[in-house]
């Protein structure tokens, strides 16, 4: 009886054994598992922050590669729609506002039709910006040529080449092709996060605000509205702005969801 007894405690002694290294290499494998996963996470999120430097921070713009060679960005609702391809170029019908930086070759440029314009590019970084009333092309670098859209325009077509600091424009209703000069330093801030003012009124720090992040700006007083600012801004947060903004000119401000709120004038 005593053996039997001691050989079934021998039995537990050696199932409690048993469990107790079970125990601890599953614990050594969940230890191990959360630190891959924890791994797998920091990737994930260098990936997202490091997608956010490239311009989608804000929410407002969405990164669209065309081509090895050709990358956009559609801002909020714009459209962009690949048209019937041909062996000598690529087509895109748009709307809205979308940058593209262009790096096509002669043989095969870049084509965007709006419904009232044709864009070519080859080697350029553009804006362009189109609805039913007008579309505006603003060149930042390269050369890129505008006509009106052979599919909507029964008369005589003309085409401008549009340099860098310029704007070429069709309107609806009108003849031929308007160029004009670029005086907006802020045409591309929506894309790139860069903004700059020199002697700007605080209205238009406001707008270019909006645009840029989807902030309100508004001024308890209304006379700081005519504050002027001469500063410049690469890649910061809207709150990093407002708190800068708010230093340069000894306002106080708060930040409710989307809305800065700025008290004090500088006059």
């Amino acid at each position: 009886m005593n053996g039997s007894e001691n050989l079934g405690f021998g039995s537990h002694q050696a199932l409690d054994i048993t469990r107790k290294k079970m125990l601890t290499q599953l614990k050594k494998i969940t230890n191990t598992t959360y630190v891959l996963m924890a791994f797998f996470l920091v990737m994930i999120l260098v990936l997202v922050y490091r997608n956010g430097l490239s311009g989608t921070e804000t929410g407002l713009t969405t990164p669209v590669t065309l081509t090895p060679k050709t990358t956009t960005k559609l801002y909020k609702s714009s459209q962009l729609t690949p048209q019937q391809a041909s062996p000598n170029q690529q087509t895109y019908k748009m709307e809205g506002l979308v940058y593209f930086e262009a790096r096509e070759t002669a043989n095969k440029p870049l084509v965007v039709v709006t419904d009232l314009a044709e864009i070519t590019a080859i080697n350029a970084i553009f804006t362009l910006e189109s609805n039913a009333k007008e579309t505006n092309v603003t060149v930042a670098e390269g050369l890129v040529k505008i006509t009106q859209n052979r599919d909507n325009y029964k008369g005589n077509r003309t085409s401008l080449n549009i340099k860098p600091g310029q704007i070429g424009r069709i309107k609806a209703n009108t003849r031929g092709v308007i160029k004009t000069v670029n005086k907006d330093p802020n045409f591309l801030a929506w894309a790139n996060q860069i903004l700059f003012f020199q002697n700007t009124p605080l209205t238009e720090v406001a707008s270019v605000m909006e645009r840029v992040y989807g902030y309100q700006v508004t001024f308890i007083d209304q006379t700081a509205y005519q504050c002027r600012l001469s500063r410049s801004y690469e890649g910061q947060t809207p709150k990093e702005i407002a708190a800068a903004i708010a230093e340069v000119f000894g306002f106080d401000y708060q930040i409710v969801d989307q809305t800065i709120t700025f008290a004090g004038s500088c006059l």
